[in-house]
């Protein structure tokens, strides 16, 4: 790194920044139970990005490049100068950069990486089976990242952290009918008993598609988000409070204002560095800006935005913030006692869609429970489509939460006067 940033300071850059990343993986694919192959790998990425000013400082343009390993100083003063080229034609409002960090972190050496795979694994290979379901094929990841980043006004902080993904797929059967379902967890090393969690609800999963019937058709219907893609429903809410959304003029978030209805249920909102079991601990963002716990809403009402240290510069914010982990509070009421009104609970999506700026969310449905606050039926197919315009006036959560990687949320949100398509 040290020549790379040599040849930048000789480059007639404003102002730039390296940001360089090398991954050490362990990686074990399985046919059944059975290993098929194992791999370790270890890749290195260095981006560069220069900044370029112009007419006396009015305006800043940006460009990255990605500078190989083996380049040659002759090729990487070429990708600078093309880089440079192309900043020139960004004219954005002059903006600064990241000043006068320096902080380095202790690495995970690569043997806890084969100690974490081996415990993973074996974690997997204990999933109990009965004889109508079985485990298809797994793929396991271990990932152990160093991140360096340095730029032109005095930051230089290394960091590094690690992750772990599995892809599990499983077969359930039934009188001659088989369903196949794939999940991806993601999980810290420390949190390896997860995939134990999660297989034996892919397997229930499993058995309650097989029981399924088609989804009533309800024009205003009561619904009851549970699963992973509660997490995905409050993103809505870290997304008009985005010091970019902000600056571009649609979000909805103001500071000291209420952004939700009098009757639903008081929302409060933190972003943390870190959280125990999560996968994203980064001590920097991608700037070299220190993450740092910000309250984003208390009971309904904005108090802060979060985002860039571009965007936070055109917000004239004093500090800011990115997104690591996320913790939503609980609401009034038990999940046991949500239950008891009238509702079609989903559980999963072929993929919720949620765009902050409309309003509008939705998703094909997988697998969801019709209930009438006594007995439940599970359900399979047709659609769900909504607007936080109609709903936020009134919805509730569960008193109880739950971690989905790196977020903390409630186990369990009650929305009303949404539109369920039937099949």
């Amino acid at each position: 790194m040290d020549k790379l940033y040599e040849i930048l300071e000789r480059s007639g850059a404003s102002d730039f920044l390296i940001r360089e990343t090398t991954t050490c993986s362990r990686e074990a694919f399985f046919i059944g139970r059975k290993l098929d192959m194992g791999r370790a790998k270890e890749v290195c990425h260095t981006f560069v990005t220069v900044y370029v000013d112009s007419e006396d400082g009015k305006f800043r343009g940006s460009a990255t490049k990605e500078i190989h390993p083996s380049s040659t100083q002759e090729e990487i003063e070429h990708e600078i100068q093309a880089a440079l080229f192309a900043a020139k034609f960004v004219k954005n409002p002059w903006y600064p950069v990241v000043t006068g960090t320096r902080a380095e972190v202790a690495e995970k050496s690569a043997s806890d990486l084969d100690e974490d795979l081996i415990r993973i694994i074996k974690t997997l290979q204990a999933v109990r089976t009965e004889t109508d379901e079985k485990v298809n094929s797994c793929e396991v990841f271990v990932n152990q990242k160093k991140t360096r980043i340095r730029n032109s006004r005095g930051v230089d902080v290394s960091f590094s952290g690690s992750d772990c993904q599995t892809e599990l797929v499983i077969n359930v059967e039934k009188d001659g009918h088989e369903i196949e379902l794939l999940r991806e967890i993601c999980f810290s090393a420390e949190d390896a008993a997860r995939v134990t969690e999660e297989a034996k609800k892919l397997f229930l999963s499993g058995h309650d598609r097989l029981n399924a019937k088609p989804t009533t058709q309800q024009e205003h219907g009561t619904i009851l988000l549970t699963g992973d893609d509660v997490a995905e429903f409050f993103r809505y809410f870290t997304a008009h409070s985005n010091a970019y959304n902000q600056y571009m003029g649609v979000a909805k978030a103001r500071i000291g204002e209420k952004m939700t209805g009098e009757e639903a249920d008081p929302l409060t909102i933190r972003l943390v560095p870190e959280m125990e079991g999560s996968t994203r601990k980064e001590p920097y963002d991608s700037d070299g800006n220190p993450v740092k716990e910000r309250l984003l809403f208390e009971d309904g009402v904005c108090r802060n935005f979060w985002g860039s240290t571009q965007h936070a510069y055109y917000m004239k914010m004093d500090h800011t913030t990115s997104m690591n982990n996320m913790i939503v509070s609980g609401g009034d009421l038990s999940e046991a006692e949500l239950r008891k009104i009238p509702h079609l609970e989903i559980t999963e999506f072929s993929c919720f869609d949620m765009d902050p700026v409309s309003g509008s969310f939705g998703g094909e449905i997988r697998l969801g429970y019709e209930s009438d606050g006594k007995t439940r039926q599970s359900v399979t197919g047709g659609s769900l489509s909504g607007n936080y315009g109609k709903i936020l006036k009134n919805m509730k959560f569960s008193k109880e939460t739950r971690q989905i990687n790196n977020f903390i949320v409630p186990c369990a949100v009650l929305m009303e006067d949404v539109s369920i398509a039937g099949c």
